[in-house]
């Protein structure tokens, strides 16, 4: 028999001991893997279910009386007006804006007869609904007059004449109907119906309808603004056009949710040039100034500023999340483990991605005069909405950085702005706007958002720190092309709910319904404290 030495005895019992170690070392781990991951998983499910809750039911309202054959007549008659404004000014018609002047006059006889009417500044108008008791601060209601014109050679695209105010069985179509003569005639529609049925304003209300909006509100919305600031005119709150009622924004199953947008975005538009050799096309210099700047675009536009999953979007997304599918809830109740995963998906969608970040976008690029010249210089315009997160100089900063070649010369153009304040959401107004909502459109989630785009009501936060943008218009991703576009239309369904939604919020926030009996005269206040809807 072959002598076994000890030495070999030795390392091999050695070995099995480091070999039953490790596999108990595994065990161990495997064990600790498992309980991590019940730890985690149970964590992630109790979250979950903490975002789930069961929608209040709204109370019930009357608008009995509501003329909503006459109403869709008379929005049909606005969108006949081409108040249309444009960069260019030599284009303005000043006849068509005094035409619709003329029109609101003759079909709202009770709001001229009650309420006190201003022409600012030529073509916006300004009304007044002077409230019973001084000591409340007044609020405002705010639309404007103008609309975009219609892109030249897209007229034959349109189902219906884009100023014909086309009516059918579901709709109007039209110019306006999205943005936002709606929001004009719906609110005049409001205060109509209410004088009618003998409302009176506890507090005083405004309606101020500029007239340049889609210009930058400097001619409009801006002097109105001068104007109350001359009187001391402090407001409660403010409600202006803004985001709407957005059906299927993350997912298919998502019920709708409107979106109150309590911030908006600043506005930046920053011109870069570049100067280089020119000459003959058949003897090039070297980089073109084209290519030059070129290159400077295509570095802004591959590196956008950070996106921000906080503060604005993540209370949206929070307050959304209760009545999400399951996994979209999971995510948001989560985000201490699914953040990354989430803000990539909402980065991969423009509507949302535009809402988490400052965006780059170029509009103007201007170079050379003939095919076989090279020129010796080239400009652009990238225009940036800026987030709450960031601010003007931060994005300037953000471009010499990214671009890092000294021959672009940066410049920042007028108009700049930067973003607005944050509205409070704790605010009672906040609330009562929830309320209102609720109690029109009973299908549908309330959450704060952010304003992508510029309104009206970046020229009046110095009159009051709750600016709320929201305009009452269903919509899904379908619509959003319409806006500005083509085959612009509001169902006439909708629309009648704009109308009842205006009124509802003046029944919560600002007018009273006197009532007499054979006793006394009592006044029936508006139900300030409810706000559970």
């Amino acid at each position: 028999m072959t002598q076994v030495s000890e030495n070999f005895i030795l390392p091999h019992c050695y070995q099995s001991s480091v070999l039953t170690l490790i596999i108990t070392s595994l065990e161990y781990s495997f064990y600790l893997l498992l309980v991590t991951l019940l730890g985690v998983g149970l964590v992630v499910l109790t979250r979950t279910i903490m975002f789930t809750q069961k929608a209040r039911t709204p109370r019930d309202v009357s608008f009995s009386g509501l003329d909503i054959h006459g109403a869709v007549q008379r929005l049909s008659q606005a969108i006949q007006f081409k108040t249309v404004s444009t960069q260019d000014q030599h284009g303005f018609n000043a006849d068509e804006f005094r035409r619709q002047h003329a029109f609101i006059q003759e079909s709202f006889p009770r709001v001229h007869q009650h309420l006190k009417r201003e022409v600012i500044n030529e073509f916006s108008l300004l009304y007044t609904w002077q409230g019973n008791d001084e000591k409340l601060k007044p609020v405002m209601f705010t639309s404007h007059l103008d609309v975009v014109p219609v892109e030249p050679g897209t007229e034959g695209d349109w189902e219906y004449p884009p100023f014909s105010g086309h009516i059918t069985d579901t709709h109007v179509y039209g110019r306006g109907t999205m943005d936002v003569q709606c929001g004009v005639m719906g609110l005049l529609e409001a205060v109509e119906w209410l004088l009618e049925h003998g409302y009176k304003p506890a507090r005083t209300i405004y309606l101020a309808f500029g007239h340049d909006e889609e210009v930058d509100g400097i001619e409009g919305a801006m002097k109105i603004a001068e104007v109350l600031e001359r009187r001391g005119v402090e407001l409660d709150y403010l409600l202006d056009e803004g985001l709407v009622i957005a059906h299927n924004l993350l997912s298919q199953k998502q019920e709708p949710v409107a979106l109150v947008a309590i911030a908006e975005k600043g506005y930046l538009s920053l011109e870069l040039s570049v100067e280089s050799e020119g000459g003959h096309s058949s003897v090039p210099q070297g980089v073109t100034s084209i290519g030059i700047l070129s290159g400077a675009i295509h570095k802004l536009e591959s590196n956008p500023m950070a996106g921000h999953l906080s503060g604005i979007m993540r209370s949206t997304f929070e307050t959304m999340a209760p009545r999400l599918p399951i996994p979209y809830r999971s995510a948001i109740a989560n985000l201490w483990l699914f953040r990354k995963l989430f803000q990539n998906r909402l980065s991969a969608e423009p509507a949302t991605n535009a809402a988490m970040r400052t965006t780059t976008a170029t509009t103007i690029f201007d170079s050379g005069i003939k095919e076989n010249l090279i020129p010796t210089q080239a400009k652009a315009v990238v225009n940036f909405r800026v987030h709450p997160h960031d601010t003007i100089e931060k994005v300037i900063a953000h471009v010499r950085k990214t671009v890092e070649d000294p021959r672009i010369k940066i410049r920042k153009l007028d108009g700049y702005i930067e973003p607005s304040p944050v509205s409070d959401t704790n605010c009672k107004y906040y609330k009562l706007l929830k309320v209102s909502i609720r109690q029109v459109f009973n299908d549908v989630s309330v959450s704060p958002s952010l304003m992508v785009g510029a309104t009206d009501a970046r020229h009046y936060t110095h009159l009051t720190k709750n600016i709320y943008r929201f305009l009452p218009i269903r919509s899904d991703a379908s619509d959003l092309d319409r806006v500005h576009g083509t085959n612009e239309r509001i169902t006439i369904d909708n629309y009648a709910d704009m109308i009842r939604f205006y009124i509802q919020m003046m029944r919560n926030t600002a007018v009273v319904l006197p009532r007499t009996d054979s006793h006394s005269t009592k006044v029936n206040l508006f139900g300030a404290g409810d706000t559970t809807a």
